[in-house]
């Protein structure tokens, strides 16, 4: 009994015993469906994740895990663990707690370098270190732009030479990685270009290169060369051209409708720079209203003198005889004036009048000399022209037909008059401040336009808007889940539960068979018995007789094969017939 009682108890013979059991297959498919459908509901009940950082070091993704960890955030880890997601609504939040904490850090390098200097290092090692912090230090700079993902500074710096003709500039080459739909602005790629030539000695901001992380070239080629126009001065003309154009079409808006007007601008710039400086001085003017610079004058006068002269000898050592008072000579009217006579005659030669001023009255001299310097006008002009600047205008207006409604209701299309035409193109000539000295030309033209530019653009379908988008992908999972239900329940749960049905219990067996086939068979037919017992109520009564007739046709063909078998082997159960007598099983 111990024996009997072990093997039924035998993982085999439980494993024997459920195989046996009809409904085991049943149970099986409905855990897998259960499995299944649980799985499809967590994946239309996951998050959407999102990159949070992505180009991460090692360390700023140890650091970055670590503190999601703490923070009770789920995340995913992706490119090797280069990138992390985390769930779309919460990478705002997750980005700025991480951004207040100083994270990411950065892979690169800085002036931190230098701090770990060992002494004794060589010359070229110092130059590679310093080279390689003044990179990281630039590169952690660039990465504060909101749309730089990351950043990559390499510096060309040679060696400095003490001859002028050997230096060589540095070059720059700078590598932006952007945020996906981002995009870097002119002004922002020439702010960086700048910062990188601040940053190094004898930089010149061409040779530095800014590409992006699709290889496409954002500086600026051949600014500031002077061999042709750069996207500044493009950008400049596009924006003068835009800006005229927008003014006639504003202008002519309100008398012919903003959609019956079209109007192109070409304007010609000089982006030329010149200086002249011109010096100019006017004609001599009148004395008495010229400014004096400066005047100098110089006069000396002599009065008297001694009357000792001529030859040494004996005439010229007598003494001097006594002159006669002016009093007491003679007045024959012949020396009237004659002191004033002698100052305007002696002014310039310094000597008397005649030989014999001297015998007539005192000696007397003078001398008078003046020197006037006059201001000149002048005028000086420096004019520094500056590039930019418009040197013609071409413009060119269409303007559509009117509608006109005839007497019947009618609308047709009739062009504009003259005189209307005359005043939209004076209109437009007022506009664009038209100038015939620069040889401006307006053309102003009346014609009918096609029915294909009056159209309204197409509004976009309904297929393509973005909330119909998001709505439709969200009911899409739970239809793909009840999709997935119902394929399962066809082709794997109902055949199965036909199948239960269709098998029903067979009746009690009422004797006993000659062979071993029909005792087993009379087993089987028992517990049939039993659980068409306790499925009785289930099955209706047409599926309990189908079945009974389908276990009948294998009990008979059972009994069958048992009765060939006696036929062509009596003695074998001649044996049995004789076990069961004598009570052995």
């Amino acid at each position: 009994m111990s024996d009997a009682n072990a093997t039924a108890t035998s993982p085999r013979a439980m494993l024997e015993r459920l195989k046996a059991n009809p409904r085991l297959p049943l149970i099986i498919a409905v855990a897998a469906v259960a499995a299944i459908l649980v799985a499809l509901l967590l994946w239309a009940r996951s998050p959407d994740y999102r990159v949070l950082f992505s180009n991460l070091s090692n360390a700023d993704g140890g650091t970055i895990v670590s503190r999601l960890e703490q923070m009770q955030v789920p995340y995913r880890l992706t490119s090797g663990g280069q990138a992390i997601m985390v769930p779309a609504d919460r990478v705002d939040q997750v980005r700025l707690s991480l951004a207040s904490e100083g994270l990411p850090k950065g892979g690169g390098v800085g002036f931190e370098l230098m701090d770990n200097q060992s002494f004794g290092v060589s010359q070229f090692v110092e130059h590679v270190n310093y080279q390689r912090a003044l990179e990281g230090e630039l590169a952690r700079s660039i990465e504060s732009i909101d749309a730089v993902s990351s950043a990559r500074v390499h510096l060309a710096m040679p060696q400095e030479s003490v001859f002028v003709r050997d230096r060589k500039q540095p070059t720059a080459s700078v590598i932006l990685p952007l945020y996906q739909g981002r995009a870097m602005a002119d002004g922002q790629v020439s702010a960086i270009a700048h910062l990188v030539s601040s940053s190094v000695s004898n930089l010149p901001v061409d040779a530095v290169t800014v590409v992006d992380q699709n290889g496409r070239l954002l500086s600026r080629a051949g600014a500031g060369d002077g061999r042709g126009l750069d996207d500044t001065q493009l950008e400049y003309t596009a924006r003068i051209e835009q800006n005229l154009r927008n003014r006639i079409e504003t202008i002519l808006a309100p008398v012919v409708g903003r959609e019956n007007v079209r109007a192109q601008v070409t304007a010609s710039l000089d982006f030329s720079r010149a200086e002249h400086t011109r010096e100019q001085y006017t004609p001599n003017q009148d004395p008495a209203q010229a400014a004096i610079r400066s005047k100098q004058v110089s006069e000396s006068n002599q009065l008297g003198g001694s009357g000792i002269g001529g030859v040494p000898g004996a005439l010229s050592n007598q003494p001097t005889p006594q002159a006669p008072s002016p009093i007491q000579n003679p007045d024959n009217g012949n020396n009237q004036g004659d002191d004033d006579q002698g100052n305007n005659q002696n002014d310039n030669n310094g000597g008397d009048a005649n030989g014999t001023a001297g015998q007539r009255g005192t000696p007397r001299s003078s001398n008078h000399s003046s020197t006037i310097n006059y201001e000149l006008d002048r005028t000086i002009r420096h004019v520094q022209e500056e590039s930019g600047r418009v040197q013609r205008l071409s413009v060119g207006v269409v303007v559509d037909y009117r509608n006109q409604v005839g007497d019947d209701g009618e609308i047709s299309r009739v062009p504009l008059s003259d005189e209307q035409m005359a005043q939209i193109q004076r209109l437009v000539r007022e506009a664009v401040g038209y100038s015939q000295q620069r040889g401006d030309s307006v053309e102003v033209v009346n014609a009918e336009f096609s029915e294909q530019m009056l159209s309204e653009p197409p509004a976009p379908a309904w297929w393509q808007n973005p909330q119909l988008i998001s709505l439709a992908m969200t009911v899409g999972r739970y239809l793909l889940i009840a999709l997935v239900a119902f394929i399962l329940w066809r082709k794997l749960i109902k055949p199965l539960l036909d199948r239960q049905r269709e098998a029903a219990p067979a009746p009690a067996a009422t004797g006993t068979s000659s062979t071993g086939s029909f005792a087993a068979v009379a087993g089987d037919d028992e517990e049939f018995e039993g659980s068409a017992e306790e499925e009785e109520a289930e099955f209706n009564r047409n599926m309990a007789e189908q079945a009974r007739k389908r276990q009948r046709k294998v009990y008979d063909n059972q009994l069958a094969e048992a009765q060939e078998r006696a036929k062509d082997d009596p003695r074998m159960v001649a044996m049995i017939l004789r076990g069961w007598m004598n009570g052995k099983d």
